[in-house]
């Protein structure tokens, strides 16, 4: 999975939808719920692994299918919300029981062409 953007931010909230689109299409998702995440790291590889887990433990704890995802990073900390509402069988098709995961390689970085990119290999 990877998430791209102008800023390690947009990255971040790319990548998180990139991982919902294994479990539902957000395009079918309505913005009834916001949750709120806060994460700290050491580095912003780890930030990712904490974001991703975060996105997962909302979408098995609660059932909750999202749509899009807003980020702020401050240091080694990450302030996130994700908007989205809880799993309509009818609408969400196809949904997939999201239980855990398994999540390597996590990298953060930034290109020659000034894009940052977030990615790492998931599995639901």
């Amino acid at each position: 999975m990877r998430g791209e953007g102008r800023t390690p931010e947009e990255a971040f909230e790319q990548v998180a939808l990139a991982l919902c689109t294994r479990v539902t299409d957000p395009s079918t998702v309505e913005v009834r719920e916001e949750v709120e995440v806060v994460c700290e790291a050491v580095d912003r590889s780890e930030l990712l692994v904490e974001w991703l887990r975060s996105v997962v433990q909302w979408m098995a704890s609660r059932q909750l299918r999202f749509r899009c995802f807003a980020v702020r990073l401050d240091g080694p900390r990450l302030f996130g919300h994700g908007f989205g509402e809880p799993l309509d069988p009818s609408r969400h098709r196809p949904s997939r029981d999201v239980r855990g995961f398994s999540l390597t390689g996590p990298t953060v970085r930034w290109s020659a062409d000034g894009r940052w990119s977030a990615e790492c290999e998931v599995e639901l």
